[in-house]
């Protein structure tokens, strides 16, 4: 019985694949630590999406000439590529998208009638005023107050309480004030991204939740991730208010 030969470029193009992958993830982690800046990591992500869309051309080739019946190996390591590399494609492309389609700003909040302020995070970014707000209007509409039906020390303890859960730096809260103030630290970059929660007293059993998120460093737009660390925490601290 012959032995069926290798398709080489299925295999080509599975260690072209699992290359890119790590280079991907190199990326933002050699930012985070330092060893390059942010747009060298974006450059390392737009270079290993190009290697991986070869590689899967080589891994589709392996689908076809070696798939099945045929006289050559290759087709289960083609189709493996292409499964682990389908993530990490999507994953490039929703950001890409993200930063291209959503609007250059990196400061949202639920208020602009009595804005948030910092007294201890380092974030020394002014706001933006009315362009900022009206873009936030337009790309981001629900972005506004949570009316919680607890009392404010209730809303306050349960903030503090999701903000520690969550692993954030918490700074100083003010419960007289009802001022919270917290810093997190993006996933992949390590960005520092700082927070801050105004609680105030709508009646004896409700109240309102206003919450500021603005990135520290860079300029242009976020993607939206301050949009989106907003409706999260407004989303579990709704749910937790109902507990």
């Amino acid at each position: 019985m012959t032995k069926k030969r290798v398709y080489l470029p299925a295999i080509i193009g599975f260690v072209l694949i699992i290359l890119s992958i790590l280079a991907a993830m190199s990326g933002p982690i050699g930012s985070r630590i330092g060893w390059w800046d942010f747009d060298y990591a974006v450059a390392i992500a737009k270079w290993s999406a190009y290697v991986g869309m070869f590689a899967a051309l080589l891994c589709f080739s392996g689908l076809i000439f070696a798939r099945p019946g045929s006289n050559r190996r290759g087709f289960v390591i083609s189709l493996l590529g292409i499964i682990l590399l389908v993530p990490m494609l999507l994953f490039l492309q929703s950001w890409k998208e993200a930063k291209l389609t959503l609007p250059p700003i990196q400061d949202i909040t639920t208020t602009t009638e009595n804005l948030p302020t910092f007294w201890y995070a380092p974030n020394s970014r002014d706001y933006g005023g009315d362009l900022v707000a009206a873009l936030q209007e337009e790309f981001y509409p629900d972005i506004k107050p949570l009316i919680l039906p607890v009392t404010t020390d209730k809303a306050f303890d349960l903030s503090v309480e999701l903000i520690k859960d969550r692993g954030w730096q918490l700074w100083t809260p003010s419960r007289e004030e009802m001022h919270i103030e917290a810093t997190h630290k993006t996933f992949w970059f390590g960005f520092s991204d700082d927070v801050v929660i105004h609680i105030t007293k709508i009646d004896q059993d409700s109240s309102r939740i206003d919450m500021r998120s603005t990135s520290r460093f860079g300029g242009g737009g976020d993607g939206g991730t301050n949009a989106n660390r907003i409706r999260i925490f407004f989303e579990d601290l709704k749910e937790r208010s109902q507990q």
